[in-house]
């Protein structure tokens, strides 16, 4: 018997198909605005202001990251050939990072990877046969900082402890500085006193700029803005250049998405610090800090693990 209560514009079939079809279209749709919205925002990442919010110590954008299906992120690094702005998308295989028992990341991208950590005066006495021993292939050792209160420059108390020792066990070393810069005259101030220190000691990997925001709003460095930055990091990587180390930022995912302006330095090696299993960054990096809790030989507590990618 035929249903009284369909129209005869064929009602009642009609409107359960159009409710099927909104339960399934309307989350795709949903799905697809946010990814294009993410896309959006790491394209127009470059400016001076990009269209993120101010509230937060987390973005938008990375939150949006982590609803991202693992898939869609394969497909963006699968597409990290091409280039935006002038800029290299990324180009690591997200799904071919791994994590075994001890913690320690390996990647099967194609790339070829050294296991590295970075220290500084926290970690105190370190023995570096050990540390060479349980598989590291290189150390990053702090030189020094700039205090986020005082803006002094201070020297690491272990750093020449440190450098002399991981040379003599045969480990190559690169440098950091911890900045707090507000102006280029104090980023070259940085730079010269990072290299007088340096006199004397073997440095085959990067030397490092290493800038952060600590304090929230009472920091010295929190009004410093975009375009600012940028002229501080250059005139402190291009000091270092010309001295003929070879220069690298230090970033996480915030002061890459919110502070930097990538694009304009491109010149430098990045240094991409993200604790997880796989990196969550649009953008191209040629070391990933992914760990602070690692366990190493020679070494009490806790330390920095990276994964740098040697590119042929």
């Amino acid at each position: 018997m035929a249903d009284r209560h369909i129209s005869p514009s064929g009602g009642g079939a009609a409107l359960r198909t159009r409710l099927d079809l909104n339960r399934v279209l309307l989350p795709a749709a949903a799905l697809l605005i946010l990814l294009v919205a993410v896309v959006a925002v790491l394209v127009a990442g470059g400016g001076e202001r990009a269209a993120l919010p101010e509230a937060g110590t987390e973005t938008a954008l990375s939150a949006a990251a982590e609803r991202v299906p693992a898939s869609t992120n394969r497909e963006l690094s699968l597409l990290s050939a091409q280039r935006r702005d002038a800029f290299p998308m990324l180009s690591w295989d997200v799904e071919a990072f791994s994590v075994d028992k001890n913690g320690r990341m390996s990647y099967t991208g194609g790339a070829r990877t050294l296991t590295g950590i970075d220290v500084s005066e926290h970690q105190e006495d370190i023995d570096w046969k050990k540390v060479k021993a349980d598989g590291i292939d290189f150390a990053m050792i702090r030189m020094g900082y700039r205090g986020s209160t005082s803006g002094g420059l201070y020297t690491d108390e272990f750093f020449e402890k440190n450098i002399a020792a991981a040379n003599r066990a045969g480990l190559p070393v690169g440098v950091y500085f911890y900045s707090q810069a507000i102006t280029v005259e104090e980023a070259r101030e940085e730079a010269a006193f990072l290299l007088d220190k340096l006199k004397g000691h073997t440095v085959t990997f990067p030397v490092v700029f290493d800038w952060e925001i600590v304090g929230g709003s009472s920091a010295r460095t929190y009004a410093v803005t975009r375009q600012t930055l940028c002229e501080i990091t250059r005139a402190f990587c291009d000091e270092v250049k010309a001295a003929g180390y070879d220069p690298m930022i230090y970033f996480t995912q915030y002061l890459g998405y919110r502070k930097y302006i990538l694009r304009n330095l491109t010149d430098y090696g990045f240094w991409y610090a993200e604790y997880a299993e796989q990196p969550r960054f649009a953008f191209d990096f040629d070391m990933w800090q992914y760990s602070e809790t690692g366990a190493v030989n020679g070494i009490d507590g806790d330390v920095d693990l990276n994964l740098y990618f040697v590119r042929d």
